[in-house]
């Protein structure tokens, strides 16, 4: 008898276009044998399609659910999986069931900025470290919860970034992107990466807005500040002009705005931006919720005073934010937003009761470093 002739792997084919309001979604989940793990795919991905996301898996398009043998010398992960998750818009990943592998998978994604979604099942247990790569953490009971979440999320995340030149996005997230991990947690990757999508949100009420200027002021307005958090902002635009790699996407002027808007972008700027560019990165760089006020003031105290006491770091944030965010405060908006307004109203509500705004932050605090210690 002649033996099998079994076929080998191949990469798999992510469409390169996408139209308006869909995703391509790198897909992952604990696999097993045989065909429980087909059923669970085909109901999943049903749902997903009837949102406008489609999705690439290995076990099917590469392995071929068995059939399909990994080349010698190569191996899933880094040859297969890695270039398809950084042609995907996103990583969903199915964690109902724990695996070593999605760990894995998460934090590729997360590391080259790819936004995270983790579905799993109703009462499922999530793992904080997971939880905290995620963009969203979705559960269901049964697949068909799955389309009306994922259809908000394809109408979010999906027009804007597509705007961009693909080329440019790759390359500054390959090798712009870890370079915030060089900076404290109040300028690291997910603020950066709020900061680009509250930019395209921006950038949406502007006819013609260039969305290559847009993510690429985004995505360097804080890139200096480990060097020199007061002057980040002229440090930041300083490294983005010797970065060579840009003459390939922007011509001189549109480079010489790029480092106009991210050297305008600080709320204690004397200066109104130059451009629109500058003032979309200005506004979507203000913080816009409490939680996050209340965060990043004091990791930001705590890591230029370390010698401070915590009451002496609560006082510090509130005198810090009411100049910033008080009813005469120097944090500028530049376009109407009424996430932000209502933010502003919660947050001076707060500041007007400095004894009521100092036992917040210290709850919260208190609470957030007691879930860090638990992790």
């Amino acid at each position: 008898m002649k033996s099998e002739t079994r076929e080998l792997a191949r990469p798999a084919k992510i469409p390169k276009s996408r139209k308006p309001g869909t995703l391509h979604s790198f897909f992952a989940l604990k696999f097993h044998e045989g065909d429980e793990d087909k059923a669970k795919v085909e109901a999943i991905e049903k749902a997903l399609n009837k949102a406008g996301i489609t999705i690439t898996l290995m076990a099917r398009d590469v392995e071929k659910w068995g059939k399909a043998d990994i080349p010698k010398g190569k191996t899933l992960m880094t040859d297969y999986a890695f270039p398809a998750m950084r042609e995907c818009d996103c990583n969903i990943i199915e964690f109902s069931e724990k695996g070593v592998g999605l760990g894995i998978n998460a934090g590729y994604c997360y590391a080259i900025g790819k936004p995270i979604f983790v579905i799993a099942k109703t009462g499922s247990d999530i793992s904080t470290t997971i939880a905290n790569l995620a963009t969203n953490v979705i559960f269901y009971d049964a697949p068909e919860d799955l389309t009306e979440p994922f259809r908000k999320i394809a109408k979010e995340f999906s027009s804007p970034e597509r705007r961009v030149n693909p080329e440019l996005r790759e390359y500054i997230e390959k090798n712009i992107f870890p370079e915030y991990q060089k900076n404290e947690p109040a300028h690291s990757l997910p603020h950066i990466k709020n900061v680009i999508k509250r930019s395209f949100k921006f950038a949406d009420t502007i006819p013609d807005a260039n969305y290559d200027i847009v993510f690429t002021v985004a995505a360097y307005h804080d890139i200096g500040h480990h060097i020199d958090a007061k002057r980040h902002e002229i440090v930041s635009a300083e490294m983005m002009q010797k970065d060579k790699n840009l003459e390939q996407f922007f011509s001189r002027s549109e480079l010489k705005t790029i480092k106009e808007a991210i050297e305008d972008h600080r709320a204690s700027s004397d200066h109104e931006p130059r451009s629109i560019y500058g003032k979309i990165v200005s506004t979507a760089d203000r913080d816009n919720s409490v939680e996050s006020c209340l965060f990043r003031s004091y990791d930001y105290g705590k890591r230029r005073h370390p010698d401070y006491s915590d009451e002496e770091l609560f006082d510090r944030a509130h005198k810090h934010l009411s100049e910033k965010f008080g009813e005469k405060g120097y944090a500028k908006f530049f376009f109407e937003d009424e996430e932000y307004e209502n933010f502003l109203s919660e947050l001076r509500k707060l500041l007007a009761d400095k004894d009521l705004f100092i036992k917040t932050q210290k709850d919260y605090i208190k609470n957030l470093t007691k879930k860090q210690e638990q992790k």
